[in-house]
């Protein structure tokens, strides 16, 4: 038991690392708008280029390295991420930037596929959706205390000082990886098994559902501070709401995996998309009120949209295991790309509406989350029972 934990630490590690460089485009959008000189909608194409990277690096960089064992993967992984954040450290040019971070996105995809798996394989059967949990919880705290961190860091430090720190963590993490991880063999995988999955209309379907529902939270996310200075909120404020959508994050990570648990992927993402329909909808009037609202209201949207995450990876492996069960990593793999699809697409809808005015990027959200909760409910849920 202590060795699966010591593996699945290790990936928490990992992925903290990685939620805080993915992430932290958001807290200083604003300053990296002045630092390199061109509008916060242009800026947000650092997210996107990021989450860009995700999607091609989860299906597609995850074939060639597939000859090697899992262990030798994941330090070849996250070396490579180490070195973008050096890279976007010592970055002065937008183009650079730009470049690091499709570098980054790159490891991040593979990164999630890779730990998916490995999680699969260490982890008892029993305890193999705590595994995915715990694994994910270094994204939720990524946001609790990493971004916040990264904005204080940023602001005594230097602006790009906290890649440089993401760059340090990611190489301890690899360093460590060299000594716990075991070497997990791979099976070598080709580009033919990624087309199985789009041969059974349940598993697009899922995917897409994975892309709507992750991309509502983002198309509010990434464009949250410029909300929050334009209603008038101090930066003091601003950081400590961040704290706040961080510790909703990780608490409404832990409920939707027991609430998985407890009731289903099906039924749990029911209840959590419709929940976060109503959460998203009202950022598009709540700073009309106090500004005690719209802060209950982004807590509200992060604490429902991370708990959407445990149930679509539970929903992801019902469909693999169902219609895919000779090519499941591939369909993983996908589906790990689809969560930065909706990123990739939710960042630009959302620059756009934000162009126009950032007050309505909320409903836009909405739009999104009430496309997954149609998709679950009239597509994938039919071909449940039918299956059945």
């Amino acid at each position: 038991m202590r060795h699966y934990l010591r593996i699945v630490s290790l990936l928490a590690l990992s992925s903290f690392c990685l939620g805080v460089a993915e992430f932290l485009v958001s807290g200083i959008l604003t300053s990296l708008s002045l630092y390199y000189g061109v509008s916060d909608s242009q800026v947000g194409n650092l997210a996107t280029l990021y989450a860009l990277g995700v999607v091609v690096g989860a299906p597609f960089v995850s074939v060639p390295i597939s000859r090697f064992n899992y262990r030798n993967q994941l330090i070849f992984t996250l070396s490579l991420f180490a070195l973008s954040n050096a890279l976007m450290f010592f970055s002065h040019s937008f183009l650079s930037a730009l470049i690091a971070r499709f570098i980054g996105g790159l490891m991040h995809g593979l990164f999630f596929v890779i730990a998916t798996i490995i999680c699969l394989k260490a982890a008892p059967k029993a305890k193999t959706s705590m595994a995915l949990s715990l694994m994910a919880s270094g994204l939720t705290i990524a946001l609790v205390t990493g971004v916040p961190l990264g904005i204080l860091v940023a602001k005594h430090f230097g602006l790009l000082a906290p890649f440089a720190l993401v760059a340090c963590l990611a190489f301890l993490a690899a360093i460590l990886a060299l000594f716990i991880m075991p070497k997990f063999s791979s099976k070598p995988a080709n580009f033919k098994n990624l087309g199985v999955a789009f041969g059974f209309v349940p598993v697009w379907q899922g995917f897409l559902v994975t892309a709507f529902s992750c991309g509502s939270m983002f198309v509010v996310y990434i464009y949250l501070r410029v909300l929050l200075e334009k209603h008038h909120f101090s930066p003091e404020s601003i950081t400590n709401i961040y704290l706040y959508y961080g510790v909703a994050a990780m608490l409404g990570n832990l409920f939707g995996g027991k609430l998985a648990d407890l009731r289903g992927s099906f039924a749990s993402l029911g209840f959590l998309l419709a929940m976060q329909i109503l959460a998203l909808s009202a950022m598009s009037v709540s700073y009309h009120l106090p500004k005690a609202f719209l802060i209950a209201n982004v807590v509200g949207f992060g604490f429902f949209g991370f708990a959407c995450i445990a149930p679509l990876k539970m929903l992801s492996g019902h469909l693999g295991r169902v219609f895919t069960p000779n090519t499941k990593d591939s369909t993983i793999a996908l589906n790990e790309a689809s969560f930065n699809v909706g990123i990739t697409f939710a960042s630009l809808v959302g620059g756009l509406v934000a162009h126009l005015n950032v007050n309505f990027n909320g409903l836009c959200a909405a739009l999104f989350a009430l496309s997954a909760l149609s998709l679950l409910s009239f597509g994938i849920k039919k071909a449940r029972f039918h299956v059945k």
